[in-house]
């Protein structure tokens, strides 16, 4: 058993004088092909010392042990001055491309090290998708960092939460209720409230105004309390507080699905007031006067989270939630 563990252990020691020896001939290698790159540009060893900032004698040596690494000469060297061999001018070719490639590794680690680079995985609701704004944020992030690779994920607000909070997202697209905690870093990037979705030929679409009291005997369909129930909760609790029970004939996890269900008779429902109704379907948006749930649509990170291009994109979203334009767009469609 001992004798074993001695072998082991000294493969494992032989392995990693061999990486260090290894490392060091690479990293000697590099500067070596530097200064070849210089002699072989300028055929001329002064000129090359003088571009290089280092001794002649001391290129000179640089030069030699390279050749000797290397295994073969690289310069011709005669009484009229120097020349490349066969073989140097082919290592020259390699050196070049070593070189371009390794400043080329450089430069992106420091971009990906600022955030210019990488990939973030962002999530959004069926809701924040459909903004004017959302759009301009994507387009953006391309335009300005076309290194950043977006990875976008429809996904319901309560599941953004848990997605962030297990690291799938680095940012997500959400609506929270005013008051509502967060454990996370949030931008507003505007408002929304709620509205009563009912078919156009329906009684309570004739009335002049629309109260809680009117939807007493009403069949809802009301948001799924497993996937939104923060939202569930807060209509129930509005609708009791005007003494009324909510009749609830089914519920309901995204808008589609609530307003298809309206247009087909089977309750009523409530919707973000952004939402817009097609005109081939047939059902219309009403106010509730005493109804005012405000949520806000947030873009929301971890504070942990560590990915260098967030930054970059929580700061482009708050340049462009704050323009003129966008202002101006949320006041025309009561979402400011």
């Amino acid at each position: 058993m001992d004798i074993y563990r001695s072998i082991e252990t000294w493969r494992a020691n032989t392995f990693i004088e061999g990486s260090r020896c290894f490392l060091g001939i690479v990293m000697l290698q590099t500067r070596q092909m530097r200064y070849f790159v210089a002699v072989a540009e300028e055929l001329n060893f002064h000129r090359a010392s003088h571009r290089l900032h280092i001794s002649q004698p001391a290129l000179w040596r640089q030069i030699r042990d390279l050749e000797r690494d290397v295994g073969t000469p690289l310069l011709d060297r005669h009484a009229r001055g120097i020349g490349l061999t066969e073989a140097g001018r082919s290592f020259l070719e390699d050196c070049r491309d070593i070189l371009e490639r390794m400043e080329a590794a450089r430069l992106r680690t420091q971009r990906v090290a600022l955030g210019q680079v990488g990939t973030l995985h962002i999530g959004f609701n069926e809701i924040a998708g459909r903004r004017r704004e959302f759009p301009r944020f994507l387009k953006a992030v391309r335009e300005t960092y076309p290194s950043i690779n977006l990875q976008l994920h429809v996904m319901m607000s309560q599941r953004q939460i848990e997605a962030l909070r297990n690291s799938e997202i680095d940012a997500g697209f959400l609506f929270r209720h005013a008051g509502e905690r967060s454990d996370f870093e949030s931008l507003i990037v505007g408002q929304d409230n709620f509205v009563l979705v009912l078919p156009r030929d329906h009684a309570l679409a004739r009335k002049p105004s629309l109260t809680l009291a009117d939807l007493a005997d009403q069949p809802l369909i009301m948001p799924n309390p497993r996937n939104n129930g923060i939202t569930h909760e807060k209509l129930v609790t509005a609708m009791r507080g005007a003494a009324i029970t909510p009749l609830v004939a089914q519920f309901a996890d995204n808008e589609n699905t609530l307003i298809n269900l309206v247009a087909a008779g089977m309750g009523l429902a409530f919707v973000n007031s952004s939402c817009r109704i097609p005109n081939t379907q047939s059902v219309t948006l009403r106010a509730i006067a005493d109804l005012s749930l405000p949520v806000g649509l947030e873009l929301t990170w971890a504070r942990s989270n560590l990915n260098p291009a967030l930054p970059r994109f929580v700061e482009l979203v708050d340049q462009l939630s704050g323009d003129a334009d966008q202002i101006e767009h949320l006041l025309e469609t009561g979402m400011g």
